[in-house]
């Protein structure tokens, strides 16, 4: 037989029915047919022990293993019971999630015992030059008039604005909203794009037309179009940083499709990205920027993959390109 369930019924239905056929033929006299009767008994219940005990085991092990954090354990029943077998197959789904979320977590707590120390090592340095003129003020409150006192209220906001900056841009980092996506037209959200593209360019004292932009027609995009915009021009501002010191600056943003997934790509004529850069490109709270927040490819990324799409960023032949790949239209 090959389902547990039918099995425990049927052994369990014959050690009942040979227990009353034994009594019944004992009772009657007939020795030799109860003592067959007996036999059949003992068989049925020690079948029925073993079936028990095989699921007792099985289930033993699990939980075991759960408790034990070990997540490499496998259960293989054969294919002789298919129940136990599917059982089997069903522990070893839950094992793997429980690997799967252990291996979240722990990866969860690195991260943020990382960002605790970038936090405590950023507030430290900001919030001590403060400590020392408020002690230094308290101390010797005669030398602080006139320039002294300015200069001192200058430092004090000075750190201060630096703290908040810090933590805005926590904040912003942890407090992405879902996506709401409406499906729109990629040239009118580009020609936005654009737009303000020119303004960053503009900022920076580089030509207005330093991006060109390059939309495939009559393509729409699923997005939350906030939320995409916030992530585009953060890779805009990092290209056209990237090309502020070039001799003929260029920035390309391609917009296409390929079997209905949406591809944009940003390409710059910078530098490119060096090997020490490519490690931590997503890290947060890491920029070679004087004055930057390092968490503005974070937050693109983090936005992208809201939108179930991926973000990344290699060097080209001429600097660097930032590829952002949404799903297919088939899959949204």
């Amino acid at each position: 037989m090959r389902h547990f369930r039918l099995n425990f019924a049927l052994l369990l239905t014959t050690v009942a029915t040979a227990a009353a056929l034994a009594v019944w033929l004992f009772s009657t006299g007939r020795w030799p047919l109860g003592i067959f009767a007996l036999l059949l008994l003992c068989f049925a219940v020690l079948s029925l022990v073993s079936l028990t005990k095989k699921l007792i085991r099985l289930m033993s092990t699990f939980v075991s293993a759960l408790e034990m954090n070990d997540v490499t354990m496998q259960f293989n029943i054969g294919e002789d019971d298919r129940e136990l077998h599917r059982m089997s197959q069903s522990m070893n789904s839950i094992i793997e999630l429980y690997r799967s979320n252990t291996r979240q977590l722990e990866t969860g707590k690195l991260y943020y015992d990382r960002i605790l120390r970038i936090m405590t090592h950023e507030m430290r340095n900001s919030i001590t030059p403060v400590i020392a003129i408020a002690d230094d003020i308290e101390k010797h409150p005669e030398k602080y008039d006139g320039d002294n006192l300015k200069e001192a209220i200058s430092v004090i906001r000075s750190q201060s604005e630096g703290i908040k900056h810090f933590l805005d841009a926590y904040y912003e980092m942890t407090h992405i909203p879902v996506p709401e996506k409406t499906r729109v037209d990629a040239i009118a959200f580009f020609n936005r794009i654009k737009a303000m593209a020119r303004i960053e360019a503009a900022n920076r004292s580089l030509p207005e037309n330093v991006c060109g932009f390059i939309v495939a027609r009559d393509m729409t995009l699923d997005i939350d179009t906030a939320l995409m915009t916030q992530a585009l021009i953060n890779l805009i501002r990092n290209a056209l940083d990237a090309v502020a010191a070039v001799e003929n600056p260029s920035v390309n943003v391609v917009v296409s499709s390929s079997d209905g997934q949406p591809y944009i790509s940003i390409e710059d004529n910078g530098p490119g990205l060096s090997p020490e850069i490519a490690e931590n490109l997503f890290q947060p709270f890491l920029s070679t920027k004087a004055g930057g927040s390092g968490v503005g490819l974070y937050l693109s990324r983090q936005i992208v993959r809201q939108h179930e799409g991926d973000l990344r960023l290699t060097s080209s032949r001429h600097g660097a390109i930032a590829t952002i790949i949404l799903p297919a239209e088939s899959s949204r």
